[in-house]
């Protein structure tokens, strides 16, 4: 773990680790203590893909005394292992109305857009952070032949629930915003609701499993949105 003071009242702790399942069950297990053993002593705590970024109320702590308690934290790693998380099972119509990029992935990879699909849809997936937009869920690993590169040219008006692909990562837009990864699908669910207690119902150390389903169920599910069903592991 190493350590970056950002400024008077945050910090930044990152891990040097590879990237995957256990090092995200690891960051969201060390969140969970930092939040229980300070409490409202931390103003914001957030997690990304290989780091935590923390505030804190310099009213009440300083960063020094944060920095010394943290470091005291014993972790024991069986219970972040044997943590329970929610699977949430996510609808994705993978319909070329919704994958206008499946196409020119298909001939890049060179594998058919049947291959990708079945691909995409045959993992669990890491919920291993959330930003760019609010509700945006970062998801990994993918397969390692669907690895690819962002496009080289930006679609300005991708639309709300588009799933993607980059590097070894896949995604889910919450709402219509320009964006560089290659889009195969959609899902029509609501990803994030700013008037709901829990905006976003999934968060980071969570796992998202896709299931398939055509246009017309699509448009159906689109009509009357409701939260995804989950099953805690």
């Amino acid at each position: 773990m190493n350590y970056f003071i950002l400024n008077e009242d945050s910090f930044l702790i990152s891990w040097n680790e590879e990237l995957g399942s256990d090092l995200t069950q690891k960051i969201s297990f060390f969140k969970h203590e930092v939040e229980y053993h300070f409490g409202s002593l931390i103003i914001e705590c957030v997690q990304s893909i290989n780091s935590i970024l923390i505030k804190v109320d310099i009213n009440e702590i300083s960063i020094d005394q944060t920095l010394k308690k943290i470091k005291n934290i014993k972790i024991n790693p069986k219970a972040y292992i044997n943590r329970k998380n929610k699977l949430w099972e996510i609808p994705v119509c993978y319909d070329e109305k919704f994958g206008f990029d499946l196409q020119n992935l298909s001939n890049s990879l060179s594998i058919s857009k049947n291959q990708i699909i079945e691909l995409h849809k045959s993992k669990v997936y890491d919920l291993l952070s959330m930003g760019f937009l609010p509700g945006f869920l970062y998801l990994g690993l993918t397969d390692n032949k669907l690895y690819c590169e962002r496009k080289n040219n930006p679609s300005l008006n991708i639309s709300k629930g588009s799933i993607g692909l980059a590097l070894n990562q896949t995604c889910i837009y919450p709402r219509k915003s320009p964006g560089g990864w290659n889009i195969i699908g959609n899902s029509p669910i609501n990803f994030f609701d700013i008037n709901s207690k829990n905006p976003c119902f999934a968060t980071p150390g969570d796992k998202i499993k896709f299931y398939e389903i055509s246009f017309s169920e699509h448009q159906n599910i689109k009509n009357k949105p409701k939260i995804p069903t989950y099953k805690v592991l």
